[in-house]
């Protein structure tokens, strides 16, 4: 369609500001009359020839168009002077009437909060570079309207060289926040910038140079700084959730850190490791809400996966009921106590708890999650459906929701509805093996959703790279012993479910009622496997 020429004047007038070039104009020339004002007072005085005024009022009219032209061509950002993208090449059109909200976009607000980079002369403060991302993404996640990509999609980029705009595009968002730390003493300095990721352009940017007990306040002034420039509206509870940290103790905040540092890691040891970290956390601050919350995380974990004792349970038990009297406000704290409660197999409680993590913050995906797992677990196979669409939706890079509502329609008949469901969980498990190729757990998902399709074969393929990548996790043998199972390959299939449970994977419940696990039930190996526990 041919367009108005009033639209193409608008456009360019658009493009004009969005480049600064009316600012720069209207600078220049401010200057440029001071200038002159200037030399008209005072080289008489100085008896300077006349035509030193005509030779200043000669530059100042040549360097005007230089000016506009390197306004066009050239923008300054917190990184340097760099070419300024062309509308086109960020997606824009050059009609003003069709052109996207960035903040807002079709999807709604959305944003990714890449891994900050360590500038800090010992490698040993990585852990608190990206502890300070991860708090600000979880901060963020408490805010109902925007939709937050996960850590382990963002972290992928974790030392890679990135280009802004492709970033956001593997990552589905509109937004990107990125930036540095330099910790040095009792002294920290942290540059960090948001970005509109469609255009490329900086929406605001700042150092901070502070002293290692003020992080609190920076965390705050960052998280509301993004607020502000997404044009977000929060609730009450939404405003005190957002930046509470529930300590003002920094050593104990740092402690913190460093256990969320161990619990995401996957060496031998790291949920020891991570226990003895918030351990520590609690014994500076006994009043830190999070703190609970990480260490009834690892004592869940350790209960579920590894060590299948009531000590463990007990434990992480009295540390969810801490975490939820100490933080009542948190949806992170009910989380917790959801997951151990699950744990526990009290799954009234349990749904309790889930219901009242989602009140407060309906797009928190640990919950929606851990919530789906359990309504399936207990054969509310309707509610586990709504709740994995939920937690989809709440994590646009997520491939494991989107598998579990394949599973789900399968158990329910679903056949047309399986097959779209499989399409968009495969797109998002190898868009996840993309961004990160060591991402065994995508590996074991995309070959059980290939093997579902008849292509065997290839999902063999993806469940030995999953096999070679992660040999010593249990979650990936009992990965595979469900793929081994479903393609007919029974001793295969035994072999990696007792493998599975020899790393520690131990919760009964799902062994006994995982349907992919179904063709090998009656066997003999299965039924002395199941004995043990």
């Amino acid at each position: 369609m041919k367009k108005d020429p009033d639209a193409k004047v608008v456009g360019l007038f658009q493009e004009l500001r969005r480049r600064k070039v009316i600012r720069v104009a209207v600078v220049y020339l401010l200057v440029a009359w001071l200038l002159i004002q200037i030399a008209d007072t005072t080289f008489d005085p100085l008896h300077l020839p006349e035509w030193s005024k005509t030779l200043v009022v000669t530059f100042a009219l040549i360097g005007f168009p230089i000016a506009l032209v390197l306004a066009w061509a050239f923008e300054t950002t917190p990184d340097g002077i760099r070419r300024t993208d062309s509308a086109s090449k960020t997606g824009e059109d050059d009609d003003p009437d069709t052109k996207t909200d960035v903040a807002v976009g079709s999807q709604g607000p959305s944003i990714a909060v890449l891994p900050f980079v360590n500038m800090s002369d010992s490698q040993e403060n990585e852990y608190f570079s990206d502890g300070l991302a991860e708090e600000l993404l979880t901060m963020l996640t408490r805010i109902s309207s925007l939709k937050v990509c996960s850590r382990s999609s963002s972290f992928a980029y974790k030392g890679k060289e990135i280009h802004i705009p492709t970033v956001a595009k593997n990552l589905g968002v509109s937004t990107i926040v990125e930036g540095s730390v330099r910790r040095a003493g009792d002294r920290v300095r942290i540059n960090v910038q948001i970005i509109d990721a469609v255009n490329d352009n900086h929406l605001w940017a700042k150092n901070y140079d502070r002293k290692l007990d003020d992080i609190f306040a920076v965390q705050d002034e960052i998280a509301g700084q993004i607020v502000e420039s997404l044009h977000l509206t929060l609730s009450l509870e939404e405003q005190r959730s957002v930046t509470d940290q529930t300590t003002e103790n920094y050593e104990a905040y740092d402690y913190y850190l460093r256990g969320r540092n161990h619990y995401h890691r996957s060496d031998s040891g790291h949920l020891a490791a991570s226990l003895r970290m918030f351990d520590k956390a609690i014994e500076l601050d006994s009043n830190y809400a999070l703190a609970y919350a990480g260490r009834t995380y690892c004592l869940a974990d350790a209960y579920l996966y590894r060590r299948h004792e009531e000590p463990t349970l007990e434990r992480a038990i009295e540390s969810s009921l801490k975490a939820v009297e100490l933080a009542e406000h948190l949806a992170e704290s009910h989380t917790a106590r959801g997951l151990v409660l699950m744990a526990a197999e009290d799954f009234t409680a349990a749904e309790a708890s889930f219901d009242r993590a989602i009140t407060i913050s309906p797009n928190l995906y640990e919950a929606l999650n851990f919530y789906s797992r359990m309504a399936r677990l207990t054969g509310n196979t309707q509610k586990a459906l709504d709740l994995s669409r939920k937690a989809a939706a709440a994590r646009p890079d997520d491939f494991q929701a989107y598998a579990q509502i394949t599973n789900i329609l399968r158990d329910l008949g679903s056949k047309e509805e399986v097959v779209a469901a499989n399409d968009t969980a495969q797109q998002r498990a190898r868009k996840a093996i993309e961004i990160d190729p060591s991402n065994s757990r995508a590996m074991c998902f995309l070959a059980i959703l290939l093997q579902e399709q008849g292509e065997n074969e290839q999902g063999k393929y993806w469940i030995e790279r999953a096999l070679t990548t992660a040999p010593d996790i249990g979650g990936t043998s009992y990965n595979a012993a469900c793929f081994y199972a479903l393609a007919g390959e029974t001793d295969l299939a035994l072999d990696q479910l007792e493998r599975a449970y020899d790393l520690g994977n131990r919760h009964k419940k799902f062994f006994e009622i995982d349907t992919d696990l179904d063709s090998i039930r009656h066997h003999p190996r299965y039924k002395a496997l199941i004995e043990r526990f």
